[in-house]
């Protein structure tokens, strides 16, 4: 009976462990939990240093949205906009570069869409 109790005592162990290293893992020193990950990446929409030319509200959101109507599409391709998406995109990436926004797009899909909407061709401003 002590036999048969071994197996689901390791299972037990195995599992805690499994879920331990699901909720947290360390990157290098440091201990670093999904939902400060997330947070940080969700940081990069708000820093000041990255946005600080473009207009508000033109700005790339959280849910994947750029409102930017055809009509601004020069100001925004040719003004600070488009430079600072991309970095605000780029920091995204180098927090999680997994991230999906909440209307399910990848950072690579948004770079899709700005280079098709920013480019000199009939998909300008229609992305």
């Amino acid at each position: 009976m002590a036999l048969s109790a071994l197996p689901k005592q390791e299972f037990l162990v195995f599992t805690l462990i499994f879920l331990a290293k699901l909720c947290c893992y360390t990157a290098g020193d440091a201990q670093v939990v999904p939902g400060q990950m997330i947070a940080k990446a969700l940081s990069c929409f708000n820093n000041k240093i990255i946005y600080s030319g473009c207009d508000e509200a033109y700005r790339l959101t959280e849910s994947g949205n750029l409102n930017v109507p055809p009509e601004a599409t020069n100001l925004f391709c040719n003004g600070p906009c488009l430079g600072e998406t991309r970095l605000v995109l780029s920091c995204i990436n180098d927090v999680i570069s997994g991230f999906l926004f909440y209307n399910k797009a990848t950072v690579r899909d948004i770079n899709y869409a700005l280079s098709s909407g920013c480019s000199f061709t009939s998909q300008r401003g229609r992305s």
